[in-house]
């Protein structure tokens, strides 16, 4: 079933019965206002061992409005797009980029990404970048309800003699709190991290802020972002 919910409260359940070892599509209207969580749910007799498999694929949302947005996709592998996530035009010198090709040069890194060693990942290079330069990727404004978890888990790589700094910043107001930073090699691999996100009554954005260094081969990515 789909479950609507919206201040913690179940405003509808969609049921979807078995129509047999077919893709069957679905859809659905969307008539609230304001923030709003969709969930798939799926039950069975806990007696019974299950003998089939549910499947969801293709979820988008169509002829939305400001009165009605899609929730905002913070979670993010970067495998069809950045999701919810936006380059900063007006406060920073250079941009995020999303690849699958590896970005293998003078022993840095990553040359794969982490969710399937085959697929995107989002990174920036120091390359013909000065020293200083900034790149961010920053989601659209937050509201508490749309952040009812508040831990903020993803995937980093910074590895090289030659490294640049990246910091993931909670932004209030145009008021910045690193949450995160680091500026050291971490080695040839993908590390985890995971942040706690500062509780508070106010909307909010989060940041990832790469600084380039003084080096012209400094590299830093990350993968796999999402709130658990």
């Amino acid at each position: 079933s789909l479950v609507i919910l919206q201040d913690g409260e179940t405003l509808d359940e969609i049921m979807m019965p078995d129509e047999g070892d077919v893709w069957s599509h679905g859809t659905t209207s969307l008539d609230i206002v304001g923030s709003y969580y969709l969930m798939f749910v799926m039950t069975y007799n806990e007696e019974v061992q299950p003998t089939y498999l549910v499947a969801i694929d293709e979820v988008t949302f169509i002829d939305c409005d400001s009165q009605n947005p899609p929730p905002i996709q913070v979670d993010c592998d970067f495998e069809s797009d950045y999701c919810s996530w936006a380059q900063n035009t007006n406060a920073d010198q250079a941009d995020w980029e999303r690849t699958k090709d590896g970005v293998w040069y003078e022993n840095t890194g990553p040359g794969y990404d982490h969710t399937t060693s085959e697929g995107y990942y989002v990174y920036f290079s120091s390359h013909a970048h000065q020293s200083g330069d900034v790149a961010i990727l920053s989601t659209p404004e937050i509201t508490k309800t749309e952040n009812p978890i508040s831990c903020f888990a993803f995937w980093y790589h910074i590895y090289g003699e030659d490294f640049d700094t990246i910091r993931l910043n909670s932004n209030r107001n145009e008021e910045k709190t690193v949450l995160w930073t680091i500026s050291s090699t971490q080695g040839n691999l993908w590390k985890s991290a995971s942040v706690d996100i500062p509780s508070g009554s106010e909307n909010f954005m989060l940041e990832f802020e790469a600084i380039a260094s003084s080096a012209d081969n400094g590299h830093v990515a990350i993968d796999d972002i999402s709130f658990v």
